[in-house]
């Protein structure tokens, strides 16, 4: 139930910001890296122990930082 209720509040929050092609890209890919990297915590062995530590144990950081560098690196759409 509570996974749900997180899960609805996302959704409603994106649809707040509108569908446009941007935010789902953004939402996509953040939750994908954060999903693919917690079932690949292997992946972290080469990294010193604080980044293990706070990555590969907790995935809502890593798409925390994804989500941010995507808004900042993908272009805004004109409005017109």
């Amino acid at each position: 139930m509570m996974f749900g209720s997180i899960v609805v509040s996302g959704v409603q929050m994106i649809a707040n910001c509108g569908y446009n092609s941007r935010n789902v890209t953004i939402a996509s890919l953040a939750l994908s890296i954060g999903i693919g990297f917690t079932q690949t915590p292997a992946i972290f062995k080469i990294f010193p122990e604080l980044i293990k530590n706070v990555f590969a144990e907790n995935c809502v950081a890593l798409v925390f930082i994804v989500a941010m560098v995507l808004n900042i690196i993908l272009p805004k759409e004109e409005e017109e």
